[in-house]
Formats: structure tokens, sequence, C-alpha cells
């Protein structure tokens, strides 16, 4: 559970993707329908992904499942407290300044896979260390002024959800995300022919072929994490099209708390 749900979805998906681990149920909710759709018990491990552990709905959501007995890991940022309702505390990254959380994503879901499924994601998280920093400016030409759509199946979807995401705190832009299935039932009838398209494509996307994207994004390989470059590259084309658009992806606009 988590204020970022996105990145509790990727792990979800990562663990149930490793055909090493025990097949256990694993459920991946928002704080707020904690107690509503998913519901803790005694036995379960309820990891909440919260950066700051700051108050609001993942605190009252971690406490909720302590008081019902499950085993609960709190998730959060290097020098962050210990909340009491938490029985253990798992460290990501140090603590972002501002809005647009890249590291404190991909930190987090480092954290837990590899506290989950061991020295095997940890090697394969070593791996990708070794990637080489990508070309800004290659990624400026390709990025222009951005995605008004992306779309996503599986994985992919999670994947353009936080691309999204990542869009509108860097860019400030309006983006929209979709699964690729869900796209071709509504959504793509309100989209206009000039819009910038921006696919995340599974090789079993049933949509690949259909889905005419001015930028493709390629998830290659069958390891549990094998979608993560692809959301490396959706950070760097979201610094790149901020640029591109003249804003910067740095100022905090969190609006003021009221006296």
């Amino acid at each position: 559970l988590g204020s970022s749900y996105i990145a509790a979805k990727l792990c979800q998906l990562t663990l149930k993707r490793d055909r090493t681990r025990k097949r256990v149920p694993i459920i991946a909710t928002p704080s707020t329908h904690v107690g509503l759709d998913a519901q803790p018990a005694k036995g379960d491990w309820v990891f909440a992904f919260t950066h700051r552990a700051s108050g609001g709905p993942t605190i009252r959501a971690l406490e909720h499942a302590d008081r019902l007995g499950a085993f609960t890991v709190q998730v959060s940022a290097q020098g962050v407290p210990q909340h009491s309702s938490a029985q253990y505390l798992l460290p990501t990254t140090p603590l972002e300044r501002v809005e647009p959380h890249t590291a404190a994503v991909t930190g987090a879901i480092c954290a837990v896979t590899t506290l989950l499924l061991g020295e095997r994601c940890m090697e394969e998280w070593e791996a990708l260390t070794s990637l080489p920093t990508p070309s800004l400016d290659l990624c400026r030409r390709r990025a222009g002024k951005g995605p008004q759509i992306l779309v996503g199946e599986w994985e992919g979807e999670w994947l353009a959800r936080e691309g999204a995401l990542k869009l509108m705190e860097m860019a400030r832009l309006p983006v929209r995300a979709f699964g690729s299935e869900e796209f071709f039932h509504g959504p793509m009838f309100s989209s206009a022919k000039d819009d910038s398209i921006w696919h995340i494509s599974l090789p079993k996307d049933p949509r690949n072929e259909e889905i005419k994207s001015s930028h493709q994004i390629g998830v290659f390989g069958s390891s549990p994490l094998a979608w993560m470059p692809a959301l490396l590259e959706l950070q760097w084309m979201a610094l790149a099209t901020a640029l591109n658009n003249g804003v910067d992806p740095d100022l905090n606009l969190r609006p003021a708390p009221s006296a």
C-alpha cells in the first residue's frame, strides 16, 4: 500500500513474475482503500510506501494494519524516523527535496524486491547500475514537447502511469495514461490525429501493431525486473520534455500549508 500506489503495483507485478518465489497472494492497493478493498489480517506482511512518512492516509493505513496484527514494514527515505506502528523500517534513498520522485520510486522498489527476492534480485539491480547514463541531448530530440497520451499493457500500463505522473510533475503537462486495451475502448476517440502517443511496449501486448506511436519504449527480457530500464528511460524523457518546454523540473510547486 502507499501514497506511491504505482511503486506498490510494480513491486506486486515483479513478485508475481518471479518463478522461484512461493506462490502467495499479493495485493497492491492505494492507502485510502485499506479497510475497504483490502483488509489486513494477522500473519500478513504489509509494506507502506511513504517517502517522507509525514502523515496522511498511508500512516493511517499503517496504524490500521498494526492494530489488526499484521507485520508492518515502513518503506521510507533514509533518515526518516520509524513510526510507532511500523515493526520494521526499510530505508531506501536520501530524502528528495522536491515533488518529482525519481530515485525515491526506483529506490523503494529496489529495497522491497531485494528484501523479498534476495540475492538473485540483488544481482539484477547491480547489473542495472552498469547501464550508461543516457544522452540528454538525444532524449531532448526524441521527446520534443512531450506526449498527450501514454499507453501500455501489464507492467507497461503502470510504467505509462508513472511516466505520465513524472511528466505532470516535471513538465506540468496534462498527460493521460491508459492500458493498451483500455485505450481502444473509448479513450482513442478523444485523441486528435496529431496527438503525440508514447507506447511502452511489451512483446505480447496484443495492440502492438495497432498503436501508432510517435515514440516507443520497449520492455525486453523475461526476468522479474525486465521493465526497469523502460522506467529509467521514461524518467529521462520527462526531464527532457521539461527542459524543451522551458520548465524548471526542480521547482517545488507544492501549495504552502494553510495557517
